[in-house]
């Protein structure tokens, strides 16, 4: 193998890891805007927040295709195509939900509540955990795999407050509002879940890379 060979595969490589770690940092981006979103009260700024989350959705999008395509045209990865195509479709799987929450409170006109800024807030500190383990990855697979632990930590956490929160709404009389802030309530869950499935495609890749 020349040495020119060598260098197209490391390249290879590294382009997997930056476009995951792309796709991590959008993200937590998307949750932050999420949380900016409900902590504004001018409906002109929610505007521009939601039209920002609809962009950052599509660069999104555009990240997951670029993986779909590596994985399509290049023969070497840093570690399986199945774990690959998991986390990449687990990262982006997150993006999507916390947009559809930003859709739903506006077009549902849901009032924020404890329960919601608390949930929101599990979910950032989650994704921010998630973020620092994916740039680990290509580096320290170990500590990649420690930081993952927290994140599953915050989607129990996140359970928690779903569970709580679905029990509580046995007093709301408003049955369509019930309806409505459940469904915002369940995207937010989604959010967590399929940031824990991030969580265990990471931990998987640190066994079979320990062997």
């Amino acid at each position: 193998m020349s040495w020119k060979d060598i260098f197209m595969m490391s390249r290879q490589v590294r382009a997997f890891h930056e476009v995951l770690a792309e796709q991590s940092h959008v993200a937590v981006q998307m949750v932050q805007l999420l949380q900016s979103y409900v902590g504004e009260t001018v409906g002109q700024q929610r505007e521009v927040i939601a039209e920002q989350a609809s962009d950052l959705e599509h660069d999104g999008d555009r990240l997951r295709i670029m993986i779909l395509d590596q994985l399509q045209q290049t023969f070497v990865t840093p570690f399986d195509r199945e774990d690959i195509n998991d986390l990449s479709r687990a990262l982006d799987d997150i993006v999507d939900y916390a947009e559809n929450t930003i859709k739903e409170i506006l077009i549902y006109q849901i009032a924020v509540n404890e329960t919601l800024l608390s949930m929101m807030e599990t979910l950032q500190q989650g994704t921010v955990l998630l973020d620092n383990a994916m740039q680990l990855l290509g580096t320290s697979i170990r500590e990649a795999n420690d930081v993952a632990v927290g994140v599953k930590a915050c989607e129990n956490k996140m359970e928690g407050i779903y569970r709580r929160a679905i029990a509580n709404l046995s007093v709301e009389e408003d049955v369509h509002y019930l309806i409505k802030i459940r469904e915002v309530y369940r995207h937010l869950s989604n959010a967590a879940d399929r940031m824990d499935a991030a969580a265990n495609v990471l931990m998987r890749i640190a066994i079979k890379q320990a062997h």
